[in-house]
């Protein structure tokens, strides 16, 4: 397999091709696209989306922790979910363009109750016990 793969390569018109497609030119263009797809998302990120572990719980406020910044979200129409949410869990907080809470996630739970009533098969879907 080695061999043919190394036969395909030194064709004339591969190589030709290589050298159109590969260029200067070309893998600026494809650098500049990747760099700002990931500040898109950065971006996205930080406006968005609060992810991290709580820190503190003040009424309907709670603070999250996470590698780069420490922000405190007001949750005031997801206060059922405070009951749930203790110090130390890692969540996600989902905002929109007005900077509304849309949701707020508790991952441990989700993983938790993954692993107590679900199993998973080889190509990693999940399937409920009965």
């Amino acid at each position: 397999m080695k061999e043919k793969i190394m036969a395909f390569l030194q064709n004339e018109k591969v190589k030709e091709n290589i050298k159109r497609v590969f260029n200067k030119r070309n893998l600026k263009k494809v650098v500049i696209v990747i760099i700002i797809a990931a500040a898109l998302k950065i971006t996205y990120s930080f406006a968005f989306e609060v992810k991290g572990y709580v820190s503190r719980i003040d009424g309907s406020k709670i603070t999250v922790v996470n590698y780069l910044t420490t922000q405190t979200v007001d949750i005031g129409s997801f206060i059922n979910t405070l009951d749930n949410i203790q110090v130390g869990d890692k969540i996600v907080i989902k905002k929109n363009l007005s900077g509304q809470v849309m949701s707020v996630k508790d991952i441990n739970k989700d993983k938790r109750l993954i692993d107590k009533h679900n199993f998973r098969d080889f190509n990693g879907h999940y399937f409920k016990r009965r």
